[in-house]
């Protein structure tokens, strides 16, 4: 139901209470698995019960409850390029791509692939022309590179195809965006790249995980705190059991994060889903996870902390049952005023694959969803009795001062769905959504220029990601 205009409630405040209280007695209780004994010391000298044998800490609730208040509760993500700067909490939503996918359907042949670090430039470009994409990283795996050094070098790749913000919470990648904004000290006065932290569900945190909280947090960069149960699997097979669960696995990870540096910006994040009890695979196309990602957007912000959810499908290639899948689920969480979806544009097959058609018709989705989140505005203006009266019954509004004053302003102008009449449609080809997002991801493609970096910047780049190589051989 809907609790206030322009945000999508499910919860009740009692609900979102229950949930904190079971959340805090759940890390109290029964505790975290951490496996990263500096993580360890920093919580047991904090008052956490800690056992570095069997590597657990029992988590005091007024820990949680001082570092969810320390927390910012909005800030601006720096871009490159200024006006890609974006403010993160209290403002519209904003996207990222899905990924990174281990397929690409092939934009000349349609068929699945591996990808390329070719196909990860072209995905990058075409993120950065898109409007309703924020974030800029490459969706795929760079599978014709090295493992260890692919994540620098998808970072490369979406440094020289875009002036979007980025993500990467590696030292090397740290390195690389106190480069682009002028040094360490400035980079820690400014949120540059953000890092990707996620849970190992039920209650734990994995060692690279948390050197990716310790990394971000000294710099005071932000970090996706980013939960993904699966409810029947990893997580009760209970909504409400998952959303207590996953809640304590984010506020641990805040709370490490708060204990290094109490500035840090973390984003509480939520792609958890259902699984399929027939297949045993994870659904992300149901309609649960738009109802888990609601509800997450609610108990955010019931701390006051930013949020990030996905919306995904189960397709395995750009349809009808993608676009319906991944339209319900956005929709719903646009609703609920959540900000950040960095889990949305161009993939399918629960973030197993990319598609350049997938993340056109995506981004037409975000369009419609962003507009349906304004609502309606209701002003003596917009009320137009003037107007009515002035038309008078029988007349046409078609070309009233008001009209061409408002329709752009009210009417949402779509890039991709067609609205010609038949005759129309059937001579200009008779295209349906897929071969028309495929010509327009050409069209793109052959006319988008990214903005050039700094020559000299980018021979900086280039010599730290040379010495990543030589150091991972």
């Amino acid at each position: 139901m809907l609790l206030k205009k322009g945000h999508l409630n499910i919860l009740s405040s009692d609900e979102v209470y229950r949930i904190h209280v079971a959340t805090l007695e759940i890390l109290e209780r029964t505790g975290f698995i951490i496996h990263e004994t500096k993580a360890l010391e920093l919580l047991n000298n904090s008052g956490a019960n800690v056992d570095f044998k069997k590597k657990t800490a029992k988590i005091p609730s007024y820990l949680i409850q001082e570092a969810v208040a320390k927390t910012p509760k909005s800030f601006i993500w720096y871009a490159r390029n200024p006006k890609n700067n974006i403010r993160v909490g209290g403002s519209s939503t904003k996207f990222g791509s899905g990924g990174p996918c281990k397929n690409i359907i092939d934009l000349e042949t349609g068929e699945c692939r591996s990808p390329t670090s070719e196909d990860a430039e072209k995905l990058v470009r075409l993120i950065d022309a898109l409007p309703n994409i924020h974030i800029a990283y490459p969706p795929t795996e760079l599978l014709d590179i090295p493992p260890k050094i692919r994540g620098i070098h998808g970072l490369a790749i979406a440094i020289k195809n875009s002036s979007k913000c980025l993500e990467g919470g590696g030292m090397d990648s740290l390195r690389i965006a106190a480069t682009l904004i002028g040094g360490e000290e400035e980079l820690r006065k400014k949120p540059f790249i953000a890092g990707y932290v996620d849970p190992i569900s039920p209650l734990v945190h994995g060692k690279d995980m948390i050197q990716v909280i310790f990394n971000c947090a000294e710099f005071g960069q932000p970090i996706f705190m980013t939960a993904m149960a699966l409810a029947g699997a990893t997580a009760p097979a209970t909504l409400a059991g998952l959303l207590v669960q996953q809640n304590a696995e984010i506020l641990s990870g805040l709370l490490i994060a708060n204990l290094i540096n109490p500035r840090t910006p973390v984003i509480y994040g939520s792609v958890s889903c259902i699984m399929d009890m027939r297949t045993t695979i994870a659904s992300v196309g149901s309609p649960e996870q738009g109802l888990i990602s609601v509800a997450a957007a609610q108990i955010a912000h019931s701390y006051g902390i930013p949020c990030s959810v996905g919306a995904e499908s189960d397709s395995k290639t750009p349809d009808a049952q993608a676009s319906y899948e991944k339209a319900m689920s956005l929709v719903m969480a646009v609703m609920a005023g959540t900000d950040l979806m960095d889990l949305f544009m161009g993939s399918t097959e629960a973030y197993n694959t990319t598609s350049f058609e997938q993340m056109i018709i995506d981004n037409e989705i975000a369009g419609m969803a962003l507009r349906s989140a304004k609502g309606i505005e209701v002003n003596d203006e917009t009320l137009a009795i003037d107007v009515i009266n002035r038309v008078g019954p029988g007349g046409n509004y078609l070309i009233d001062k008001h009209t061409l004053n408002w329709f752009k302003k009210e009417h949402y102008k779509p890039t991709l769905s067609n609205r010609e009449t038949r005759n129309i449609w059937e001579k200009s080809g008779a295209k349906d959504i897929r071969q028309e997002a495929r010509k327009q991801a050409k069209k793109i493609l052959a006319e988008h220029e990214p903005e050039p970096i700094d020559k000299t910047c980018w021979k900086e780049i280039t010599k730290i990601i040379k010495e990543v190589e030589k150091r991972e051989r």
